[in-house]
């Protein structure tokens, strides 16, 4: 070294720019690396979506849905089976049926204090409409149900469509009761009787939450038909083998009329190759029995176990104690 000419030291404002253009330029590096990252994982992405949307759908992945709980999911139902309507209730709540007339019933919380009272929550209810309105048409009458069916309750204040989760429409009203708003009382018709209403009323404020949801839940079930049956196709059946029977003949020889039915007793003739007669059937326990079959006229003795038989099918017997024909 040559200590005559010492190398002079760098300025220390030179040091400090220096070190400001290293930072500068490994700032620049990292954010090239991130977002030259970013860039190749969005093209990732994009190609494995592509080979995804290109798969069959047999074996596409599949996200299963989180279930969101029902509200209602552990609600009860009433069944009111008088006027087959059925209506939900919270699970923590009662009801109590109107014993004498079973229209309806009652709903109140178990859990509230005072349980159980004599003020309902809720109320069901289905009767007629009054007798002077039984021809109006139900979205004219819930304009003025309440003011015909409620003493002082004078004019409508409110009215709004409900349509149930089994798509039946009803009506939600409040009433003018002198110059206080009613809570709601809403009002559905029943199926295949446009005079017979279904009524649901609120009596307490506080529960108008789960009057509403109950409103959507109400059911009407339709009671299956009774089967018509086909009296005369049963007849001609039974009283072929009773006759068959009766005189051992083949039943394929026979034709079995019928020519009356009155309620429980019926008539017809009966002929096979040869000859034909008549015969007289009725129904005990709702099973058709033969009373009588031939020619002429029907021993009195034979209707001895019959009185009500109908006089206009039989109009007279034979007597065979008096040997006289009986006018019945």
């Amino acid at each position: 070294m040559d200590s005559q000419n010492p190398i002079p030291p760098q300025p220390i404002a030179a040091k400090e720019k220096l070190s400001k253009s290293i930072t500068a330029v490994i700032v620049v590096l990292v954010l090239f690396l991130v977002i030259a990252g970013g860039v190749i994982i969005y093209l990732l992405n994009k190609n494995l979506a592509a080979k995804i949307e290109n798969l069959p759908a047999s074996t596409k992945p599949s996200i299963a849905p989180t279930p969101i709980p029902s509200p209602t999911a552990t609600w009860k139902t009433y069944s009111n089976t008088k006027y087959n309507y059925l209506i939900d209730y919270p699970g923590n709540w009662s009801f109590r049926e109107f014993p004498d007339t079973k229209d309806g019933a009652a709903f109140n919380p178990i859990n509230k204090p005072g349980y159980p009272d004599q003020s309902e929550s809720i109320t069901i209810s289905a009767g007629q409409k009054p007798g002077n309105y039984l021809n109006t048409p139900f979205e004219d009458y819930v304009k003025i149900a309440a003011s015909q069916e409620i003493q002082n309750y004078n004019k409508l204040a409110s009215i709004k469509k409900v349509t149930t989760a089994a798509g039946i429409v009803g009506y939600e009203t409040t009433w003018m009761v002198q110059s206080i708003e009613s809570l709601p009382i809403s009002y559905f018709e029943l199926p295949g009787n446009n005079n017979l209403l279904v009524r649901v009323s609120l009596n307490k404020k506080e529960d108008l939450d789960v009057y509403e949801k109950m409103l959507v839940t109400i059911k009407f079930t339709i009671p299956s038909p009774t089967p018509v049956v086909d009296e005369k196709s049963v007849l001609e059946k039974v009283i072929k083998k009773y006759i068959a029977n009766k005189h051992n003949s083949d039943e394929n020889s026979l034709t079995i009329t019928v020519s009356k039915i009155d309620g429980n007793y019926a008539k017809g003739g009966a002929t096979q190759e040869g000859g034909g007669g008549m015969w007289f059937a009725a129904k005990e326990d709702g099973v058709w029995k033969l009373v009588w079959d031939g020619n002429g006229v029907i021993l009195c003795s034979d209707l001895s176990l019959y009185p009500d038989y109908p006089a206009n099918m039989i109009p007279e017997c034979w007597d065979d104690a008096t040997q006289n024909s009986i006018q019945r």
